[in-house]
C-alpha cells in the first residue's frame, strides 16, 4: 500500500477547515443580521404601536373636547382606558412645566417627570427604553400632544366648569408619554439568543469535529508514512541480502522476492509476476510442501539447481511458514543461498588434506628410498669403472647411474613438495625474474626454435615477492609449454595488474595443442602427469606457490577467442599489501 501523499492529505483538511470557517462566518452574520433586524422590528412595531395609540389619544381627544363644555374630563378618561391595555405599562400628559397632568396611574397625576425632551417641530417623537424598579422594561415614546392636528401652538382646556364664568386655565405644549410593555421583545430577544447560541454550539461542535478530523489525518498521514518507511527499510533489507528470498502464498505462487533470488534462480523479471515456484522446485523434494501444509520447516536442505545454461548450481534451501495474528499460515518464505564458493573451500580442503597426507608418506619414502640409493649408486659406477668404456657392462652400469640420479631427482621433488613453504620475500623486479627464467630455458627454446614474446606492463614492474619461489613457479610453466610445443612454436608471456584487487597477474600462452577439457583440474593435483618422463609435481608446485603469494592458478585451453593453445594465469598478491 503506498502512503496518501502529504500534500493531498494537507489539502484536504485545509479545504474543509476553510468550508467550516466560511460557513462560521456566514452563519455568524446572519445570526448577529437577524438579531438586529428583529429587534429593529420589535421596536418598530412598538413604535407603531405608541404611535397609534398616540395618534388615537388624539383623535379622541378632539372628539371629546366638546365634552369639557359638559363638565366631563373626556382627556383623562381616555387616558384611563387606554392604559388599562396589556401591552401599555403606562400612558400620561405633561404640561410644559413637566407635571403629570394626566396619568393611566391616578396616584402619579400632579408628580413631576424626571424626563422633559426637547422637541423641535410638534410632529418630533423621542424614544427611550427604561427600566422600572420591577426590573421590567419598557419602549417609552415621547411626542408632543397635538389633538387638533393643527401642527401649531395649542392650550389646553383645564378647568371643570368653564361655563360657570371663571377664567379657564390651560396648559401650553403638552406632552404624551406612552411605555409599551417589550415582553414580547425580551421573549423573541431571548428565543433569537437560544438560536444563536444553538448555531454557536453546532458551529464549535463542527469545528472541533473538523480539528478532531485533522489531527486524525495528520496521525493517519504519519502513521502512512512510518508504515511506507518500514516496509521501503525492510525491502532495502531483503534487497540487500547475498541470499536469494522470496515469498510464496499458499498455491506457491511468488509474492515478492529479491534480484539474488533471480540471479541464483535463472528467472527473467518480466516473468516472476504469479510465478508458480512449483515450477521451478520439487515440493515434494524440498519439503517446501510440508511447510505450507503443515507449517513445519525445512532447514539446511541442499539441492543442485540445473539452469538453463546447463550447469548445474549447488544450492542451500531454506523455508519457513509465513503465519497471522491468528496462527493461520498465509505462505512461507524460501531463502536460497549459493554454495558454490562453499563446495569450493570444501573441495580445496579435501584437496590440502589429500596433500598433507600425500607430503606426509612422500617424506617418508624417500627418506627410506634415498639412503640405499647412494649405496646402489656407488657400486654402479664402481662397477662401470672395472670394465672397458666400449663393454656392454660398462654401458649397462652407465645406465643403472642415470636411472638411480633419475629416481634421486623424484625422491627431490617429493622432498621439496612435501616440505612445509616459508616465503622470504622481498622486493623484486618482475621484468628481471621473467628474463631469467628466458635465460635458463633459452637452450630448449632454441633447439626446438620456439619464438619466446613478452609484454610487461610497467606499473607493475616491482612487487614483494619470494624470488626463488617465483622463479620456480614460472619456470615450470614455461618448460610445460615447452614440453607441449613442436618445433616452431609460440610461448607468450605477459605480467600487468588485476582487474579486480591489488596485485599482479602472470599469463604464460602458448599455440600448441591444448588440454583437454576433462583434465583441466586433474593437471594440478600433485604426481598427476602426461608425460612419459613426467613427475607430476611440477603444476603442483605452481598452485601451491601462488597460494602462499595469496592468489591461485588457473588454466584456459583453448584461450577465450582462440581454436587451440592453453593459458596459465598465476595471481599474485603484493605481500606487503
Amino acid at each position: 500500500m503506498n502512503a496518501v501523499p502529504r500534500r493531498q492529505l494537507y489539502l484536504t483538511a485545509l479545504s474543509i477547515l476553510f468550508v467550516v470557517l466560511l460557513l462560521l462566518v456566514f452563519i455568524s452574520i446572519s445570526t448577529v443580521h437577524n438579531l438586529n433586524r428583529e429587534r429593529n422590528a420589535a421596536r418598530q412595531t412598538v413604535h407603531r404601536q405608541a404611535l397609534t395609540l398616540i395618534n388615537a389619544l388624539e383623535a379622541g381627544a378632539r372628539a371629546g373636547m366638546m365634552m369639557q363644555m359638559a363638565g366631563m374630563d373626556a382627556i383623562g378618561s381616555l387616558i384611563h382606558e387606554i392604559g388599562r391595555s396589556e401591552d401599555i405599562n403606562y400612558i400620561f400628559l405633561v404640561d410644559e412645566n413637566g407635571r403629570v397632568v394626566h396619568h393611566s396611574i391616578p396616584s402619579l397625576e400632579g408628580t413631576l417627570t424626571s424626563w422633559i425632551p426637547i422637541f423641535d417641530r410638534l410632529d418630533d417623537v423621542h424614544t427611550r427604553v427604561r427600566q422600572l424598579p420591577n426590573s421590567s422594561r419598557v419602549y417609552e415614546v415621547a411626542k408632543p400632544f397635538d389633538p387638533l392636528g393643527t401642527r401649531k401652538e395649542i392650550a389646553l382646556p383645564s378647568g371643570k366648569n368653564p361655563a360657570d364664568g371663571t377664567p379657564a386655565h390651560f396648559h401650553a405644549r403638552a406632552t404624551v408619554y406612552l411605555g409599551m410593555s417589550m415582553t414580547a421583545y425580551e421573549t423573541a430577544r431571548r428565543s433569537d439568543l437560544q438560536h444563536a447560541v444553538i448555531m454557536g454550539g453546532i458551529v464549535l461542535v463542527l469545528g472541533g469535529g473538523v480539528i478532531y478530523f485533522f489531527i486524525v489525518l495528520r496521525s493517519y498521514y504519519m502513521l502512512s508514512r512510518t508504515l511506507q518507511e518500514t516496509r521501503d527499510y525492510t525491502r532495502q533489507v531483503i534487497a540487500s541480502m547475498a541470499h536469494g528470498v522470496l515469498s510464496i502464498d499458499t498455491d506457491g505462487r511468488v509474492v515478492s522476492f529479491n534480484h539474488q533470488a533471480l540471479a541464483l534462480l535463472d528467472i527473467p523479471e518480466a516473468d516472476v509476476d504469479g510465478l508458480d515456484l512449483g515450477e521451478i522446485f520439487n515440493f515434494d523434494a524440498t519439503g517446501i510442501a510440508r511447510t505450507l501444509d503443515a507449517g513445519v520447516p525445512v532447514l539446511n536442505h541442499e539441492i543442485r539447481f540445473g539452469r538453463r545454461a546447463g550447469d548445474a548450481l549447488p544450492l542451500m534451501l531454506t523455508a519457513t511458514p509465513i503465519k497471522d495474528e491468528a496462527g493461520d499460515r498465509r505462505g512461507a518464505v524460501v531463502v536460497v543461498r549459493d554454495m558454490s564458493a562453499i563446495k569450493q573451500l570444501e573441495k580445496q580442503v579435501q584437496r590440502t588434506e589429500r596433500l598433507a597426507a600425500i607430503g606426509r608418506l612422500a617424506a617418508g619414502v624417500a627418506h627410506e628410498i634415498r639412503n640405499p640409493l647412494s649405496s646402489i649408486r656407488g657400486f654402479a659406477y664402481l662397477l662401470g669403472k672395472g670394465h672397458d668404456e666400449e663393454s656392454p657392462e660398462r654401458e649397462y652400469a652407465d645406465v643403472m647411474v642415470r636411472e638411480i640420479d633419475r629416481i634421486n631427482h623424484v625422491v627431490s621433488d617429493l622432498l621439496n613438495f612435501a616440505r612445509p613453504m616459508t616465503l622470504e620475500p622481498e622486493e623484486i623486479c618482475l621484468a628481471d625474474i621473467i628474463a631469467h627464467v628466458l635465460v635458463l630455458v633459452s637452450a630448449d627454446t632454441d633447439a626446438k626454435s620456439i619464438d619466446v614474446q613478452t609484454h610487461i606492463d610497467p606499473d607493475c614492474s616491482r612487487i614483494m615477492a619470494d624470488p626463488n619461489q617465483l622463479t620456480q613457479a614460472i619456470l615450470n610453466l614455461i618448460l610445460n609449454a615447452i614440453h607441449a610445443l613442436e618445433d616452431g612454436g609460440v610461448i607468450d608471456v605477459r605480467a600487468g595488474n588485476a582487474d579486480q584487487e591489488k596485485g599482479v597477474i602472470i599469463d604464460v600462452e602458448d599455440n600448441g595443442p591444448g588440454i583437454a577439457p576433462d583434465l583441466t583440474e586433474k593437471i594440478f593435483e600433485p604426481f598427476y602427469t602426461t608425460r612419459e618422463r613426467g613427475t607430476g609435481v611440477g603444476l603442483a608446485m605452481v598452485r601451491k606457490i601462488a597460494e602462499h603469494h595469496g592468489g591461485g592458478v588457473t588454466v584456459e585451453s583453448p584461450p577465450p577467442g582462440k581454436s587451440r593453445g592453453t593459458r596459465f594465469t598465476i595471481s599474485l598478491k603484493d605481500i606487503d599489501r
